[in-house]
């Protein structure tokens, strides 16, 4: 059911068995997954069915350190209204603990999402899963071009890409255990006098209307800005915030680099059938639904990484416009004379876009934190203290001229490196906010537990890309609709651990 917060009288306390913060990909998968044991739900989403002014202007922050503005949409859907689709699941280096990159290790392992994310496939409309071996076995198109100690072939993942507002609409309004409250916007949690469970989340709408909801469990799903800002905002009992008794909440913020970084020359090996028309458009080949044709990219391999001590990166190839200028007629002279050129077919290669996604380490100087001016609600704004580290850049650098030694050596093109200055921040601008509330078996480390729930409070979970604990490369949308899933089954398993102290859910 679709509800009006507005249409609710003042004061107004609604009950259901969980309540979740936020109606984005991680709090729809949370809602659907409840209901489908049974449980009622109270979904709270700040905006409506489309976007608003006045409310995304509650999104607004202050940003110092490397300038940056986190994208953002707040009504229905979240940020899968704006999302490329884009996916890859993390690798199972990006779980474990690596001695060069500090802070890093997460309290589960890949094996423990694996079958989560297959029926993450589904929900983002992904068909099957498809390997680079799948590609090599069915077609002779996708480009094959390098395969050494240092870098593998990789497929990414296409979904359509699903706008999850709009594919579980109706469903959501149709259900009977659903409630989505809209306009309703979170602006405390609050915690029993122990301090040990939440009894109450408060909203406010935007006309001043206050509004209760009473959980025997709180997800709280808002994103990786707004999550620790509400549980910073909520001192009322807990001076510091919910679950910051160690000062973690909002530190380790991450973000991906996403960086220009030349142009690839590429001729494909002799005897396959090069690169068709039909990987020129960000969509896949006939054979493989669900897989992006006109990105594809190489990957570091662990042994590599370990060597030169680098975070997660990729780089990746996008079919462009050629460039003109005079090194670029050089590098295609030489290419031209190169023995690789397929003598049958006359190919003679094309000119790729080489772009970088980066992993950023985790830093606890990056940060959010609340600052001193107020929104419309009169509640504290975030203040996003981003900062990069030097391994960093140095991945980046390293990675991207590393690749370039291979393809040439490779014998199937070559690179034309561009890469920012020193005195140029790495561009950041995935919109992915990671790590605010990471997880950890030790609260000293971490915001929450493995499953979610904030460390010292029984009843209060985290979901959504502020758990991550480090961010790998990939894109996150996959991960963060995974662990939602993973965290749904915990959560009802939990459902008899904490007593049913509400009543059922009333009509409004």
């Amino acid at each position: 059911m679709l509800i009006e917060a507005g249409s609710l009288r003042d004061g107004d306390v609604v009950a259901a068995d969980v309540c979740v913060l936020g109606a984005g990909a991680a709090g729809i998968t949370l809602a659907r997954a409840l209901a489908g044991h049974r449980r009622t739900v109270s979904l709270i989403e700040s905006g409506g069915l489309g976007p608003e002014r006045d409310t995304q202007q509650l999104s607004d922050v202050t940003s110092v350190g490397v300038r940056y503005l986190p994208s953002r949409l707040r009504y229905f859907g979240g940020a899968t209204n704006h999302w490329g689709g884009l996916c890859h699941v993390l690798d199972d280096e990006d779980f474990v603990p690596l001695p060069w990159i500090e802070h890093s290790g997460w309290p589960i392992h890949k094996a423990d999402l694996e079958p989560h994310y297959e029926r993450a496939f589904d929900i983002l409309d992904i068909p099957a899963r498809v390997t680079f071996a799948d590609m090599e076995r069915d077609t002779d198109v996708y480009p094959r071009l390098l395969a050494t100690s240092a870098f593998e072939p990789m497929l990414w993942l296409q979904s359509a890409p699903t706008r999850m507002g709009q594919k579980y609409r109706q469903e959501i309004a149709d259900s009977d255990r659903i409630r989505c409250y809209l306009h309703a916007n979170a602006v405390e949690l609050v915690p029993d006098a122990a301090a040990q469970r939440i009894v109450q989340a408060r909203t406010r709408t935007i006309a001043g209307k206050s509004l209760a909801f009473a959980a025997r469990h709180y997800i709280v799903s808002a994103g990786g800005v707004e999550n620790p800002r509400l549980l910073l905002a909520s001192d009322s009992v807990v001076p510091g915030g919910l679950g910051n008794r160690y000062d973690l909440v909002g530190r380790y913020f991450m973000e991906h680099v996403f960086m220009l970084a030349g142009w690839m020359f590429a001729v494909p090996p002799p005897g396959t059938k090069g690169f068709q028309e039909e990987y020129v458009q960000l969509r896949g080949p006939r054979e493989h639904p669900g897989v992006s044709g006109g990105l594809f990219g190489f990957r570091a391999t662990p042994p590599f990484r370990r060597q030169h001590r680098l975070l997660g990166f990729s780089i990746n190839a996008l079919a462009s416009a050629r460039p003109r200028d005079a090194s670029v007629e050089a590098v295609e002279e030489l290419l031209a004379q190169s023995a690789t050129v397929d003598r049958k077919t006359g190919q003679r290669g094309r000119s790729l876009r080489l772009i970088v996604f980066g992993e950023c380490g985790p830093n606890p100087k990056s940060r959010i934190y609340l600052g001193g001016e107020l929104d419309a609600l009169g509640q504290r704004k975030a203040v996003v203290d981003l900062q990069t580290t030097p391994s960093d850049r140095r991945t980046v650098e390293k990675g991207v001229h590393a690749f370039a030694v291979e393809l040439a050596r490779s014998g199937h093109g070559r690179v034309k490196v561009e890469l920012p200055s020193e005195d140029t921040p790495l561009p950041m601008a995935g919109g992915h906010h990671l790590g605010t509330t990471r997880m950890s078996d030790d609260p000293t480390r971490g915001v929450t537990d493995p499953h979610g729930r904030v460390h010292g409070l029984a009843n209060l979970y985290l979901a959504g890309g502020s758990l991550f604990t480090t961010g790998g490369f990939a894109n996150p949308t996959l991960t963060i609709v995974a662990l939602a899933l993973r965290q749904a089954d915990d959560i009802e398993r939990a459902m008899d651990v904490v007593p049913p102290e509400i009543q059922p859910p009333s009509d409004p």
